[in-house]
């Protein structure tokens, strides 16, 4: 169902839910300076969810500022000329709100959740901080050694750090996304207070972002405040996404063998080249995520009751698929060993089961079990906002409304076949990378 809504003489804006409105309904509209808004109505609370996600992450960093869209996420903290440094914080948390931010290689995300009487204060902030940060000389530079730090506590410091930065580059040679989302130390030491500015206005405007919020709110009582905090902020021509590609390395696989001091376990991973959403084969992205299921999702998963159940050779065992990014990932598999049992029996017995899945394929009840459970998964996601506001965080990952809502009809609709030729096509090739990890005797 399509409605028009026509706020002021500025804005025109097209709101319609999906075809496919089964499971979060959304409401979704457009200023006329590009900025997207998501809601996904939520009764069950008086609390909102707020997710403005800029369509900027550090796959698009300047190639010897690797992190810089982080670094930037850090001092978008640090105030306008309307609010101080440090007052911004403090005005959500005297509301009895939490916020948060992240940076991925594609998008990075600013998070609140508050009681839906304060959406209106959020929501000028936000769009005050969207055009009117303040670039202060001495707060960069202290921000700069706060991100410093940062990097040496989560990998510097950390005894899988080297080994996490060492397989990011083996499977991206060229690409960003080899490089972590923090950057190395050289990158952090070039960081500008010019170059985050300049950064801030290449990439932070309306036309560049998604505005999603779920809640206790609805679309007629949002789109006025919306419309009155973002509406007067123009759009800019944004910059093309230019990003490194990889060669082609087929018939090669890169091995790494990591030993700390640090580390008590003995961890394999084995990881493979993998298509997405956007690639030559699109068709096999659907029965991938059925098959991460299916062979390490969960407790019911074939790995899981091979290796953890029935042998007792492993503590865990898991398949991961990268499924939300701009460009292809990798499908992961790992295993942790039992500390009753060797290595080799470890690394014997998964790539046995590999082997048989290429070559048996997986069976009908699999796929069912697998399906349902994904399906459950997301049953569970609509009951709080957390879970609507993941869902359509992909639509900064060129997917539609639509291909959101429709995720439990594609699910439904992969086969035995499907995933069947998905596993020949991506598990039946070579290797990518292959890892594994020990203690140091």
């Amino acid at each position: 169902m399509i409605k028009l809504y026509t706020i002021g003489l500025s804005v025109m804006l097209a709101l319609s839910t999906s075809a496919h409105s089964e499971i979060f309904k959304p409401k979704t509209a457009k200023l006329d300076n590009g900025l997207e808004i998501v809601l996904i109505e939520n009764h069950l609370a008086p609390v909102v969810s707020i997710a403005l996600t800029y369509k900027i992450g550090t796959a698009d960093d300047p190639s010897d500022m690797i992190g810089l869209s982080h670094f930037l996420e850090h001092l978008m903290f640090k105030g306008t000329k309307k609010v101080p440094a440090g007052e911004f914080k403090e005005r959500i948390i005297s509301k009895g709100g939490m916020i948060n931010a992240y940076t991925t290689p594609d998008v990075t995300v600013y998070t609140c959740d508050i009681a839906v009487e304060h959406l209106d204060m959020v929501l000028e902030i936000e769009a005050d901080r969207m055009s009117n940060i303040v670039f202060d000389e001495k707060e960069t530079q202290a921000e700069q050694k706060v991100v410093m730090e940062e990097r040496r506590m989560r990998l510097d410091n950390n005894p899988l750090g080297a080994a996490y930065e060492t397989i990011l580059r083996a499977l991206f040679k060229y690409h960003p996304y080899g490089i972590p989302t923090i950057g190395y130390p050289q990158h952090i030491a070039a960081y500008t207070n010019e170059a985050a500015k300049d950064h801030y206005n290449k990439w932070y405007t309306p036309n560049n972002a998604v505005l999603i919020i779920s809640g206790d709110i609805t679309i007629d009582k949002l789109l006025p405040m919306v419309k009155k905090h973002f509406g007067g902020t123009p759009a800019r021509p944004l910059p093309a996404h230019m990003r490194l590609k990889d060669p082609v390395d087929k018939g090669v696989v890169q091995k790494i063998f990591i030993k700390s001091p640090r580390i008590s376990f003995v961890n394999f991973d084995w990881y493979y080249r993998a298509p997405n959403h956007q690639s030559e084969q699109r068709s096999h992205y659907y029965p991938l995520i059925v098959l991460s299921q299916i062979l390490g999702g969960n407790a019911n998963s074939r790995l899981y009751k091979e290796l953890v159940d029935k042998k007792g050779i492993a503590l865990e065992a898991n398949a991961h698929y990268e499924d939300e990014s701009i460009d292809p990932k990798h499908f992961e598999i790992t295993a942790t060993l039992h500390p009753a049992h060797k290595p080799e029996e470890l690394k014997a017995a998964v790539e046995e089961q590999l082997k048989l899945l290429v070559d048996k394929g997986v069976t009908e009840l699999e796929l069912k079990t697998a399906q349902r459970d994904l399906l459950a998964g997301l049953a569970f996601a609509r009951d709080g906002n957390s879970g609507a506001i993941n869902a359509f965080k992909r639509l900064a990952f060129g997917f539609s409304v639509n291909e959101v809502e429709s995720y439990p009809d594609k699910i439904r609709a992969v086969t035995v076949e499907q995933v069947d030729a998905a596993i020949k096509d991506i598990l039946g090739t070579e290797l990518a990378v292959y890892s594994e990890v020990h203690p140091a005797r």
